[in-house]
């Protein structure tokens, strides 16, 4: 508000003085016969009383009686001589011939009135405007309102402009029940009204997508359940061993198709923010060591090692285990998937902050990619076949997660030559506010019969 009350202080200001010196400075040039009848109504007095003092009053006599009025008011009045009398301008000439008085405006402070007496001499009267400090401080009265109207006048605007502001924050932080609430006389509730009715229409249409897709994931978990137990069956009984591989292929395919339910179910839940989960301090070596979701034989599979890093001062965090656990073992299976032969997870503290860091030794992320990988169903295009597997779920969850600790993550190089993941965590996760678990909030562990 500063900022903006500053510019258009200056702007007002500087227009209210330009305003100011063009009405002292120019207008007297511009309409000079009302400046001139002016002074002549504010003076008419004196010169009344001049004309009666003075007479006819001619040469030293004239010079005499100006020098006993200049006794009480010192160089004010004068002769003027013919020659100075014709050097005056022809505005001032005329209006002596007449009216037998006449100004010139010399300048904001002085002033030349022009007498011209029954004996014909014309006398010369030098009024000088003497208000200083008085002008000054009047002027900076003025600007102090000017300043004071615009504080008042701009205080309301910006305090709804703020609300406003703050709430379509909320509204792009996640927050899809976040509603600007103004005050009746607020010059902006239009505005409000046109924001509300759009966050409206957007909420009703993430929802609904929400809960399309969080009730098919639910409705395909039964089939998929039946499906793999038919297979095992199936498996049982078949004595080829080329039947037998067939229907293992199509167990994999219904395991990978329960994994992506899974992931979706997951996903959703997260994005619903979820009922507020229990923070539980946590060991974090050991922790992390037993979330890693990948096993011993798949490493020595792989050729991988994984070089642990975990700081001494990050002992004990509170955290959310089983969010943070999915979080985990979704990095270190992306790691998994795209190392050559080298993983290092290291855990280190940032102030208030501590820093998981997972990276890897493969092909790294492009940098035009690594913002978008975050993005649910986004993968690399060579992650697009069976080889390397994947949906472009596992890192939207990770960002999720995290962003429910109140933490942020990014991808950036890693020295090792593929990618490296840092997500900042507060040590005391700034979690979202409490909601009441909805129909579609289960947790995904929290499913059908599976069998392995």
């Amino acid at each position: 508000m500063l900022s903006m009350l500053v510019r258009l202080y200056l702007t007002v200001a500087g227009l209210l003085l330009c305003s100011i010196l063009v009405v002292q400075q120019v207008f007297p040039y511009l309409f000079p016969d009302q400046y001139s009848a002016s002074v002549r109504h504010e003076f008419v007095g004196e010169l009344t009383l001049l004309r009666e003092r003075l007479g006819e009053a001619t040469g030293a006599e004239l010079e005499r009686r100006l020098g006993e009025l200049n006794q009480r008011a010192p160089e004010r009045y004068s002769r003027i001589n013919a020659q100075e009398l014709a050097a005056l301008p022809k505005r001032s000439r005329s209006e002596l011939d007449r009216l037998g008085s006449a100004s010139d405006h010399v300048g904001n402070e002085h002033h030349h009135l022009f007498l011209r007496l029954p004996g014909g001499e014309t006398v010369q009267i030098v009024y000088t405007e003497n208000d200083f400090p008085i002008r000054y401080v009047a002027y900076l009265t003025v600007f102090a309102m000017v300043l004071l109207g615009l504080l008042m006048w701009l205080q309301p605007h910006w305090r709804d402009l703020e609300r406003l502001r703050m709430t379509a924050a909320q509204f792009g932080d996640g927050d899809l029940g976040a509603r600007a609430r103004l005050r009746g006389g607020s010059s902006i509730r239009q505005l409000a009204a046109y924001f509300n009715n759009m966050a409206d229409q957007i909420g009703r249409l993430i929802q609904s997508q929400r809960d399309m897709v969080n009730a098919a994931s639910h409705e395909l978990r039964t089939p998929i359940t039946r499906l793999e137990f038919g297979l095992a069956n199936l498996a049982d009984t078949l004595d080829d061993r080329v039947a037998r591989a067939r229907v293992h292929a199509l167990r994999c395919d219904v395991e990978e198709l329960d994994l992506l339910v899974g992931e979706l179910l997951t996903l959703g839940m997260l994005e619903r923010n979820g009922p507020r989960p229990s923070l539980e301090p946590v060991q974090l070596e050991g922790f992390l060591r037993s979330s890693t979701g990948v096993s011993a034989e798949e490493l020595r599979s792989r050729a991988t090692r994984i070089d642990w890093s975990i700081s001494p001062e990050l002992d004990e965090v509170a955290v959310e285990p089983r969010s943070l656990r999915r979080a985990f073992s979704n990095l270190m299976r992306n790691a998994v998937r795209y190392a050559d032969s080298a993983i290092r997870v290291a855990a280190e503290p940032a102030g208030e902050d501590w820093l998981l860091i997972v990276e890897d030794d493969g092909v790294g992320i492009p940098a035009e990619d690594r913002r978008r990988v975050f993005e649910p169903f986004y993968r690399l295009d060579r992650s697009r076949d069976r080889a390397t597997g994947g949906y472009g779920l596992g890192l939207s969850i990770v960002r999720q997660v995290v962003d429910r600790h109140g933490g942020s993550i990014h991808v950036e190089p890693s020295s090792l030559g593929g990618a490296r993941f840092v997500a900042r965590l507060p040590r005391q996760p700034r979690l979202w506010p409490e909601r009441e678990a909805g129909p579609h909030d289960v947790d995904p562990q929290e499913r059908p019969f599976h069998l392995q």
